[in-house]
């Protein structure tokens, strides 16, 4: 206890270096846990803003429709209640999805269509938030025949509300078959594929269409709680046919989006490496500095009968104070940053055109801190500045006390 007594009063012996190295590892840990919470503000943002765009958390499909999205891949549809009593009670919506021709009277280009459960899918997806002209669908009959279309798909075909958009496709029947629809409204999704191909019809009205039945193409499921989707999953796949049906995650609709979250881990982790060879170097120049300085003292220390061993526990624990300092400052900094970010937030709007699939319409991306993920980074850097001090505490302990203390 006496030498980490000594060890405290050192670090406030030269007061000026003191403070430049820790400012140094207060910058470096602020830096650190800003950077991580952005990273994972911005994964959360993405996964969030996919799952709601179009994709929930969980799809069930006709064996094969994933990878082969064709109007024979139907099913007839499961038992309200054998999904209502899924694991958290998720909410859920049928589909029916399909490619086609949307023509008018100036062009014509592919559509992905969509037939839908207003309501159902309005608590699933933010299709009935992203009417930025007309109005969303309902289940009424005056409703039938109408349809929402992205707005990049109706700036390309010109169309305007209340025009007509022709649909023309392949039934399940084999045969080809068109109908007109209204535009009674215009979504802006964020999401650029969605906003230059899709349209949006009633489901009832998709299964007359392609003469499908009861058929649907899907089933989206929305859980509560992301934690809950590995049940979800789970728990459907013991109730449903394996052989005819598919039960797919966010994870598997998306590995794009899986690939760019791990790809931004790693970048995380090289980030934390750096910050902490950083905070590493300068405490290690700092002890040494301090060493080179103190050379008569440890001399004298030695001669008195200090041992080795508590040299090196000396200048470790130096170094840890030093380090917990930082840490204190660091928290403190980080507080001060994470109270802007949090009311403003990262606008990634000179990014948009790169990032808007991943992050749909709203840029605005704000930080996520984890506790465990700050206790890290402080266990990191806390780490990197005891190793640090290691080599100097050595060199401090292996010196010649009568050369030590004839040293000038």
């Amino acid at each position: 206890m006496t030498f980490l007594k000594i060890s405290f009063r050192n670090v406030k012996r030269n007061g000026r270096r003191t403070v430049l190295t820790l400012s140094i590892v207060a910058l470096g840990l602020a830096t650190l846990i800003i950077s991580n919470a952005l990273y994972d503000g911005f994964h959360e943002k993405m996964v969030t803003n996919a799952v709601r765009v179009f994709m929930g958390h969980i799809q069930i499909h006709a064996h094969g429709f994933q990878a082969n999205p064709t109007v024979e891949n139907c099913f007839l549809p499961l038992p309200d209640r054998l999904v209502q009593q899924a694991p958290g009670k998720p909410s859920f919506a049928k589909r029916v999805r399909f490619q086609a021709l949307a023509s008018t009277s100036s062009n014509s280009v592919g559509a992905m269509v969509t037939g839908v459960e207003p309501e159902a899918e309005a608590k699933i997806t933010l299709t009935a938030k992203c009417i930025v002209e007309g109005r969303y669908l309902t289940s009424q009959a005056n409703d039938f025949r109408n349809c929402l279309v992205g707005e990049q798909l109706a700036k390309n075909l010109h169309l305007h509300l209340g025009e007509k958009l022709i649909i023309m496709a392949q039934a399940f029947d084999g045969s080809l078959v068109a109908e007109a629809f209204q535009v009674i409204g215009i979504c802006r999704t964020g999401n650029p594929e969605m906003d230059r191909s899709f349209v949006w019809i009633p489901l009832k009205m998709a299964q007359d269409f392609l003469a499908y039945g009861e058929n649907i193409s899907e089933i989206v499921l929305l859980a509560e709680d992301s934690s809950l989707v590995t049940a979800i999953r789970d728990y459907l796949l013991e109730h449903i046919d394996s052989a005819t049906l598919e039960v797919l995650t966010w994870k598997e609709i998306a590995p794009d989006i899986v690939q760019m979250i791990e790809l931004d881990l790693a970048m995380q982790r090289i980030l934390m490496l750096i910050i902490s060879v950083i905070a590493a170097m300068a405490i290690m120049n700092t002890m040494l500095m301090a060493i080179q300085e103190r050379y008569p003292e440890f001399g004298v220390l030695l001669a008195m009968g200090s041992t080795p061993a508590q040299l090196v526990t000396m200048v470790l624990g130096e170094a840890f104070c030093i380090g917990l300092l930082g840490l204190v400052a660091g928290l403190t900094l980080t507080a001060i940053a994470s109270t802007y970010f949090f009311s403003h937030g990262v606008n990634l709007s000179s990014f948009a055109a790169g990032v808007a699939k991943f992050i749909g319409f709203d840029t605005i991306v704000k930080p996520l801190i984890r506790l465990e993920q700050v206790a890290w980074s402080c266990l990191t850097v806390l780490s990197a500045s005891v190793v640090a001090s290691v080599l100097p505490a050595i060199r401090a302990a292996r010196m010649d006390p009568i050369q030590a203390i004839r040293h000038i």
